[in-house]
């Protein structure tokens, strides 16, 4: 089965923040599959049972829910990282911010022509990002585009900011 490059937008910040979790954690095989995850999630659980009532406001039922509906749509083996969703550098983060300031709703690939065009040039000039930096985020940004493509949103990278 194939997997859409960008299913991560369809993950919670809450299950997205586990999985880094999950992925950090040296005592989990590697890589993560949507099975450790949802051992992860488990593991606080006395009884993995489903409960009579499925509008718990428990957080870690939502969870629970969450990663079973991925399960069951993209199977137990399907890597995790592909679900996580994706987080920017401070200083990505501010060329993107800046960018949404000139542009609108610019695509990352937007994004990577006003900063060649003189936008990293000015954040560095204000100083919001460091010169020493400027390199590292414009590599960050080709990785994004690489991964994602130029035409996605650059405004999905900055998270819950």
């Amino acid at each position: 089965m194939t997997i859409p490059e960008d299913v991560f937008q369809n993950t919670s910040s809450g299950l997205s923040a586990l999985i880094a979790e999950v992925m950090d954690d040296e005592a989990v095989a590697q890589p993560a599959t949507l099975a450790g995850v949802r051992a992860a999630i488990l593991s606080g659980v006395k009884s993995p049972t489903v409960p009579l009532t499925r509008f718990s406001a428990d957080e870690s039922q939502a969870l629970r829910d969450e990663i079973e509906a991925l399960i069951e749509e993209y199977g137990a083996d399907a890597l995790a990282v592909r679900f996580m969703q994706p987080g920017v550098s401070d200083g990505l983060g501010r060329l993107i911010s800046a960018g949404l300031d000139e542009l609108g709703t610019p695509s990352l690939g937007d994004i990577f022509n006003v900063a060649e065009n003189g936008l990293l040039a000015r954040l560095i000039g204000h100083g919001e990002i460091d010169d020493d930096e400027a390199q590292t985020v414009i590599g960050e940004l080709k990785d994004l585009i690489d991964r994602h493509g130029e035409d996605a949103l650059a405004e999905d990278f900055l998270g819950d900011t």
